[in-house]
């Protein structure tokens, strides 16, 4: 038997995560206009970032409202059907947030690159590629194994 976390606070804990990615969004929108251009490798991808769980959140609120009001009475199967839903909406999420990880530190790279080689400072330049080829090969060695084990199941 699986252990079900209590609705109305799980309702609770996406309300107010959901009030801090809507801050959040909002700073990082205001801020496209204001910052060097540079920062927009670092801004836009965080605005997605928090853009994305808004939506989730916004969902899985959605989704434990509907199996609240439906799931009553002993009628286990829509219960079910929402807690699978909600499991499949978390996997989403996370290859997403994968995703969305990479491409900030994609961009984290490239501003180090960029700030290495305008200090022309070319032995950090050359010591940050190394260092982030590195990074690179784990994080994705670590992706690959995670969707070996996610085939395997």
């Amino acid at each position: 038997m699986e252990l079900k976390r209590n609705k109305i606070l799980n309702i609770t804990f996406y309300t107010i995560s959901i009030i801090i990615y809507l801050f959040i969004s909002y700073f990082i929108y205001k801020l496209l206009t204001t910052v060097p251009f540079y920062y927009l490798f670092i801004l836009i991808p965080s605005l997605f970032l928090f853009c994305t769980l808004l939506l989730v959140n916004i969902i899985k609120t959605i989704l434990t409202i509907v199996s609240m009001v439906f799931g009553r009475n002993d009628n286990d199967e829509i219960n079910d059907y929402i807690y699978r839903l909600i499991s499949k909406i978390n996997q989403l999420c996370k290859y997403i947030l994968i995703a969305i990880f990479i491409s900030l530190l994609t961009s984290v790279m490239i501003l180090d690159l960029i700030y290495c080689l305008n200090k022309e400072k070319y032995t950090f330049a050359a010591i940050s590629i190394v260092i982030w080829v590195l990074s690179y090969y784990l994080l994705f060695s670590n992706i690959v194994k995670m969707i070996r084990k996610q085939i395997r199941i």
